[in-house]
């Protein structure tokens, strides 16, 4: 049978070691100093520690959390890029290019152990369909952290889902 913790039950534990841990400290202010009776009641008291841990818990439950950052663009959000690169497409088995959605615009951009979530103008399979080294504008998800990553002249791998289809080199930041 599983234990479900709901607020009514933690209070309700709360109330318990508290009143044992009163119960404790009642005990040890009345027994003999050196006794087994004393002993139980320090024991006792000490219950208050896993009831203010609780409270702790109670507190720390109600604090607002912040929502996590966006791992999509806006659908139908307009391409604002920030950021242009000389890529290469490298050479990519068939099967990868078949499995990728045809309006996938999604890629990501990886520096060293840094991936950094980023978009076309058009899709991927279209913008790769051309041979040789072209250059692309990208908009970044999260431009604040990944430009300061990515100065002039950064080497980088191109990722769609965990596939890597192209290699570049970032030729223009533009800050907007």
């Amino acid at each position: 049978m599983a234990f479900t913790v709901t607020s009514s039950r933690r209070r309700l534990a709360m109330a318990a070691l508290l009143l044992l841990a009163a119960s404790g400290g009642v005990i040890r202010k009345f027994a003999p100093d050196p006794s087994v009776l004393r002993d139980i009641g320090t024991l006792l008291l000490v219950l208050w520690l896993p009831a203010i841990g609780n409270l702790i818990a109670f507190f720390v439950a109600r604090i607002p959390r912040k929502p996590p950052p966006r791992t999509e663009f806006e659908a139908g959000a307009a391409f604002a890029p920030q950021l242009e690169a000389e890529v290469e497409a490298a050479s990519v088995a068939a099967d990868v290019w078949a499995a990728l959605a045809p309006d996938l615009r999604q890629c990501t951009i990886l520096v060293g152990r840094h991936g950094f979530t980023a978009r076309l103008a058009e899709p991927l399979r279209q913008a790769f369909s051309r041979p040789g080294q072209q250059t692309l504008a990208f908009e970044l998800l999260h431009p604040a952290v990944a430009l300061p990553k990515l100065p002039v002249g950064t080497a980088f791998h191109l990722l769609a889902g965990t596939s890597g289809i192209a290699t570049g080199r970032v030729v223009r930041q533009d800050h907007r």
